[in-house]
C-alpha cells in the first residue's frame, strides 16, 4: 500500500514542472495560470542554480517506476524515497522526469532535462566517461534468468537473450566469449513483464541485477537463476561531470542518511532485549546540561550518567537527538529509543501520555531569571506589568498560566520553538523581562551571561528524572538501582561539580562547545577537500580524526603512527605522502588509506555496512577483518553485517582456539569493536549539528 501511495505521488509530481527564468519558456510560464502545468525547463546548473529554481529534477526510466508493479523490496522505490529525503533536507521540491528507456537517461541528463539519475543504475566504464557517479549505494551481481525447464549451463546454450536497450546487460553480453553465438533481443518493457514473458514462453532468457531478481523471482516459481554473468557491479546515482557541488552533497547525504537509518531503526525493546542487543539508546536534547559536543568529545551530565549505567551493564550507548520534549516523547513511544535523559521533570500529563519515571537523579530549584541591575523581585505577588517568556511544552507552563490568570499585570509570552538557552538569551536582549529555568541550567548560563540574575525560587527541590515507556518495568528498576547506588556518591558528585559547580570549567566547555552550523575542528576545510576527492562524508572523517589524534597534528603513537589520522610513515609513503605531522599531508594520507581499504571489501556489502568494515580495517588491518568475516560464517553469523555479527567474531580472535586457525593470527578484537562504535556515535552526534 505504501508503494502504491508513493507511485501516485511520483506521478503527480512529474506533472508539476517549474519554469527556468533563463529558458525560452520563461515568458510563457509567467503567463500560465496555477491550474495549468508549467512547461519543462532545461538547465545544466549545479546545486546553487538548482536552489534558485527550488526544485530537484530526478531522471528515471518510465517503465522503471511509472509502469512497474510496486513490490516491497524493489530498490528503485527506496532510491526514490532517498532522493525525496535529500530534496527535503535542502528545502527543495522534487520533480520526477521520466524518459522512455535506460539509453535515454544520460542524454537527458547532459541536455539539462534533469539534475540526477536516480534508478538501479549500474556504474560502467562507458557511463563513467560521460557522467559523474556518486559513491556506490550497493553492489550487485548480474544474473541470467530463464525458465527452470531450460537446461543450459553455459552462456552459449542460451541462444536468445532479451534485455532492455541501453542497459549494461547488453555490454556484459557483448563482452562475453560467446559474442556472435547468441542473439541479443530488445525488450522495452518492465521487469515484471519480462519475467511474465519468460513464463509464458515469449522470451527465452533475460538478465537482471541480483537485488531486483531476488524480489521478483518469489512471484515467478517457474523461473530461476542459471548463471552469474558479472559480480560486484556498483549501483550509484549520476550527475553531470561539471556539477561538483551537487555531487559532494549527494555523497554526504547517502553516507549520513544510510548510517543514521541503520543506527536508529525503531524497535520497542524490553530490558532483556536491550541486554541481548548489547546497546541502549538514549533520547536527549542538545543542551549544555544533558548532552553536547565539546571539541569533538561527547559530554553532558545526563550523558555521563547514562554512559556509566551502560558501562556498568556492559552496554554500548547510542545517542538520538531531538529538538523538543514533545519530539522526545513521541520518539520513545515509537521505539526510536529506550529512555529519555534530558533534564526532564515528571508530570501527570506526561504520565498519561505513556511515560514511566525513574526516581530523581537530580533535584533543582525552578527559578525566575531576569536581567541583572533591575530592582530585585522577591515573590510572585510583586510581579506587575512584566512579560514572562515560556515554552508551552515545559512543566513551567501550567503554573505560569495560573499565575497570569491571578495577576493581570503578567503578560505570558509563548515561544514553542525555544529552549531554555534561547529564552535566557531573550532576557539578555530585553525581548522579555523574565523566564523560568531550572537552577542547574541557570548555573551554566550565568557562567557566560554576566547580565542575568535570579529573582527568587518558584519551586524548590524539584526532581529531575529519566523516562521510559510504561511497559518497561524491568528497565526502570535497573535504572533506579543505578541511581540509588550512585546518587551523591563520588562519581556522581565529581560529575555534578564538573558541569554545575565549577564556573571556570563551565565557561571552558561552553566556549568550546560545537554549536549548530559551527566548526567541528580547526581542519574542516582540509578534511572537506580530501573527503570530496573520494566521495566520503567529511564529518565521518572528522569523527575518525578525533578518535585517532584528538585533533593534535603532532600526535604520535607507540607504534610510530603519526599526525592527525595516525598513519604509519611507510603507509604514507606508499600512498605518496611524507611529513605526516603537517595537517594537510596527514589528513590526505588518512583519507587515501580509507579509500584504499574500501576496495578490499567487495561483494554485496551495503554502503552503511562497508563503512564499518573499513573503519575496523583502518584500526586493526584488513587481514584481521577478513579473518573475522570468515569466522563469522563458521559461527553462523552474517559476514556482511558488522554490528552484532562480524564484531562478535572479531572479539573471539584473541582466543587461541580461534586465532591459531586464522590467517593473520591474534588481534585484540575489543579495540576495533570499540573504535567503530565510538566513531559512529561521534559521527551521529556531528550529524545533529551540521
Amino acid at each position: 500500500m505504501f508503494q502504491l501511495l508513493l507511485l501516485a505521488v511520483v506521478l503527480a509530481l512529474s506533472a508539476c514542472q517549474p519554469s527556468d527564468p533563463q529558458s525560452d519558456n520563461s515568458a510563457q510560464a509567467q503567463n500560465t495560470s496555477s491550474s495549468t502545468p508549467l512547461p519543462a525547463y532545461q538547465s545544466q546548473g549545479d546545486l546553487d542554480v538548482i536552489r534558485q529554481y527550488g526544485t530537484l529534477r530526478i531522471l528515471s526510466p518510465r517503465f522503471d517506476v511509472a509502469e512497474a508493479l510496486p513490490r516491497d523490496g524493489l530498490p528503485v522505490l527506496d532510491y526514490q524515497l532517498l532522493a525525496e529525503q535529500f530534496a527535503l533536507e535542502h528545502n527543495l521540491k522534487i520533480e520526477v522526469v521520466f524518459v522512455d528507456g535506460f539509453d535515454d537517461l544520460i542524454p537527458a541528463l547532459l541536455a539539462g532535462k534533469g539534475d540526477v539519475i536516480v534508478s538501479n543504475f549500474t556504474q560502467s566504464q562507458s557511463r563513467t566517461e560521460q557522467v559523474a557517479f556518486t559513491r556506490a549505494i550497493t553492489q550487485v551481481n548480474e544474473w541470467l534468468i530463464a525458465p527452470r525447464s531450460q537446461t543450459g549451463k553455459v552462456l552459449s546454450e542460451f541462444k536468445k537473450i532479451s534485455v532492455p536497450e541501453g542497459t549494461v546487460y547488453q555490454e556484459s553480453l557483448l563482452e562475453s566469449a560467446y559474442e556472435g553465438e547468441i542473439d541479443i533481443l530488445p525488450a522495452v518493457t518492465t521487469d515484471d513483464e519480462i519475467m511474465r514473458g519468460m513464463e509464458l514462453g515469449r522470451y527465452a532468457a533475460s538478465v537482471f541485477d541480483s537485488n531486483v531478481a531476488r524480489v521478483l523471482l518469489e512471484q515467478y516459481p517457474g523461473l530461476e537463476r542459471k548463471l552469474t554473468l558479472k559480480k560486484n557491479r556498483k549501483i550509484a546515482w549520476a550527475t553531470r561531470p561539471d556539477n561538483p557541488l551537487l555531487l559532494a552533497q549527494l555523497n554526504r547525504f547517502l553516507i549520513s542518511h544510510l548510517v543514521s537509518r541503520s543506527a536508529n531503526r525503531a524497535e520497542i525493546l524490553d530490558w532483556q532485549q536491550i541486554k541481548a542487543r548489547g546497546r541502549i539508546r538514549m533520547l536527549t536534547l542538545n543542551n549544555p546540561a544533558s548532552y553536547f559536543m565539546y571539541r569533538g568529545e561527547l559530554m553532558g551530565f545526563d550523558y555521563e550518567l547514562v554512559k556509566k549505567f551502560a558501562d556498568d551493564n556492559k552496554l554500548h550507548l547510542a545517542i538520538i537527538i531531538k529538538d523538543s520534549i514533545p519530539e522526545l516523547i513521541d520518539a520513545l513511544l515509537a521505539g526510536e529509543g529506550d529512555l529519555i535523559a534530558a533534564s526532564l521533570s515528571p508530570s501527570d500529563a506526561r504520565a498519561q501520555q505513556g511515560l514511566q519515571f525513574t526516581r530523581a537523579y537530580l533535584k533543582v530549584n525552578e527559578q525566575l531569571v531576569g536581567r541583572a541591575g533591575r530592582p530585585k523581585v522577591k515573590s510572585a505577588d510583586a510581579l506587575n506589568n512584566v512579560s514572562i517568556g515560556v515554552n508551552p511544552a515545559t512543566v513551567f507552563y501550567p503554573p505560569l498560566q495560573e499565575l497570569a490568570a491571578k495577576q493581570p499585570g503578567i503578560n505570558l509570552l509563548e515561544f514553542p520553538e525555544d529552549s531554555t538557552e534561547a529564552l535566557i538569551d531573550k532576557v539578555t536582549r530585553n525581548e522579555v523581562d523574565y523566564v523560568v529555568a531550572d537552577s542547574h541550567l541557570v548555573a551554566i548560563e550565568k557562567a557566560h551571561h554576566q547580565n542575568i540574575d535570579v529573582q527568587f525560587n518558584l519551586r524548590e527541590e524539584t526532581p529531575l528524572v529519566w523516562a521510559v515507556r510504561k511497559d518497561q518495568n524491568a528497565l526502570v528498576d535497573a535504572l533506579n538501582r543505578f541511581i540509588k547506588s550512585h546518587y551523591r556518591g563520588l562519581f556522581y558528585n565529581v560529575t555534578r561539580n564538573k558541569y554545575f559547580k565549577n564556573p571556570r570549567k563551565i565557561q571552558r566547555y561552553q566556549d568550546g562547545r560545537v554549536l549548530q552550523g559551527g566548526h567541528l575542528s580547526p581542519f574542516d576545510e582540509l578534511v572537506k577537500r580530501e573527503a570530496n576527492k573520494y566521495k566520503m562524508d567529511w564529518r565521518l572523517i572528522t569523527a575518525q580524526m578525533y578518535q585517532e589524534s584528538r585533533f593534535k597534528p603532532k600526535a604520535k603513537s607507540f607504534a610510530g603512527a603519526q599526525g592527525l589520522m595516525q598513519v604509519l610513515p611507510r603507509t604514507g609513503k606508499e600512498l605518496g605522502y611524507s611529513n605526516l605531522f603537517k595537517p594537510e599531508n596527514g589528513i590526505a594520507a588518512g583519507v587515501a588509506y580509507m579509500h584504499w581499504l574500501e576496495d578490499r571489501f567487495s561483494g554485496e556489502i551495503e554502503l552503511e555496512e562497508k563503512i564499518y568494515f573499513v573503519l575496523a580495517a583502518y584500526n586493526a588491518g584488513a587481514g584481521h577483518v577478513t579473518d573475522a568475516r570468515k569466522l563469522a560464517i563458521q559461527l553462523g553469523y552474517n559476514p556482511n553485517l558488522w554490528f552484532g555479527q562480524v564484531e562478535k567474531a572479531m572479539l573471539l580472535l584473541n582466543k587461541p582456539e580461534y586465532y591459531k586457525k586464522a590467517r593473520f593470527g591474534y588481534v585484540r578484537g575489543s579495540e576495533p569493536v570499540n573504535y567503530v562504535r565510538e566513531i559512529r556515535a561521534r559521527y551521529l552526534g556531528y550529524l545533529n549539528l551540521l
